[in-house]
């Protein structure tokens, strides 16, 4: 186990699990961030769908008027303060992962209403396309850090 081979087999039999794979990955907080925004940014801000690519729902003529901002017709982002959106978080497991958030949020009334009471769970769900990225990127990963692992130039 003194040769150049004998590291490299000692080396990747410590790292080549799925579990050392798994954690590697999800460990990266870029990629975390990067997760969570395809629900933020792609999913709710620029489509207003929720995890089975349903619209939750369209702003009306009467929320227009109390808020300028939101105009009737668009489409509901929950972005109002970006509290909704700065409370998503990943909790990694063995092997797999949840996505959470804070769902109470304080409406225009002033009233604090639960999101996923009003919108189900499935607004901090992946879609299917968003998914299939995910996987994608986390193969990705796995070759990238297989390769590494096995590089005899570390």
């Amino acid at each position: 186990m003194e040769t150049v081979l004998g590291q490299l087999l000692n080396r990747s039999s410590l790292m080549l699990t799925e579990q050392y794979f798994w954690r590697n990955a999800f460990n990266d907080p870029i990629f975390r961030k990067w997760i969570l925004d395809l629900i933020r940014n792609e999913q709710l801000f620029k489509k207003g769908i929720d995890m089975d690519g349903d619209i939750i729902g369209y702003y009306s003529e009467f929320t227009e008027k109390i808020n300028p901002l939101k105009k009737a017709g668009t489409h509901y982002t929950l972005k109002d303060t970006g509290e909704f959106y700065d409370s998503m978080i990943i909790y990694i497991y063995t092997n797999y992962i949840e996505i959470d958030a804070d769902p109470l949020k304080e409406n225009e009334q002033g009233e604090t209403e639960n999101l996923f009471y009003k919108y189900t769970e499935a607004i901090i769900g992946l879609t299917d396309d968003n998914m299939d990225k995910l996987a994608y990127e986390l193969l990705r990963r796995y070759r990238n850090e297989i390769n590494r692992v096995l590089s005899v130039n570390r």
